[in-house]
């Protein structure tokens, strides 16, 4: 917590491609609108097809939005499209490039790229779809465009694939308190993996991030960890 007024800051650690940290963000943003303190937060990138140095199956992605389409309905739609993203990492520079105009339009970005691609079927690969997004959101269009092709926003990826070697990131997502030690990794849901390996989940708790937060609030203002 900086000087000032207090603020709850979080870093948001997910891939765009990941419908977990999907799910993760829309609770977020209700937790949000619900909770009584300001909060920052930071969407840092984590990027899959770096980290486990391939892209992921279109098989695995499917899987899981239709997994978790029991517990967010209206937040997926199926894949009707005859193309298919191959790679995200255009999409998180966008969203890196759109951090340079604040985090709040960050945030509505990366949101809107999320959901433009599980829920609207946007091709995320594509730059120009992606302007597309990003022309429904409050962002500067114009300037955004040229901080994404003058390299500021992959820059910021890069960054942040550089800072994520030194955070114990269990996966994708993973929220971490930036002057806290709370953290949590793929909040509210718990999963077991099935014997033929399709994740299923055994608990789920849509408020979780709500009270989350309050712990971490009171962790931060009186300087000390609650369970």
């Amino acid at each position: 917590m900086q000087g000032g007024a207090a603020v709850l800051e979080i870093e948001f650690w997910s891939d765009l491609h990941c419908p977990w940290a999907y799910v993760t963000a829309r609770r977020l943003r209700r937790a949000l609108q619900r909770f009584p303190h300001p909060v920052r937060v930071y969407w840092r990138y984590w990027p899959l097809e770096l980290v486990d140095r391939v892209g992921t199956p279109r098989a695995a992605v499917e899987a899981e939005r239709a997994i978790l389409s029991q517990v967010e309905p209206d937040a997926f739609a199926l894949w009707q499209r005859d193309d298919y993203p191959v790679t995200f990492l255009p999409a998180m520079a966008i969203a890196k490039a759109a951090s340079l105009q604040g985090e709040e339009v960050a945030g509505e970005v990366d949101f809107a790229i999320r959901e433009g691609f599980f829920l609207y079927q946007r091709n995320v690969a594509l730059i120009p779809e992606l302007f597309e997004i990003v022309s429904q959101t409050s962002a500067d269009l114009a300037r955004l465009e040229q901080d994404f092709w003058l390299g500021h926003g992959w820059r910021r990826l890069w960054d942040d694939w550089q800072a994520s070697q030194q955070r114990p990131i269990q996966g994708s997502p993973h929220l971490f308190v930036v002057s806290g030690q709370r953290d949590v990794h793929n909040p509210g849901i718990e999963i077991r993996q099935s014997s033929h390996g399709y994740p299923i989940i055994v608990q789920d708790d849509p408020d979780y991030l709500l009270k989350w937060l309050h712990l971490a609030w009171r962790e931060v203002t009186s300087g000390h960890q609650e369970e």
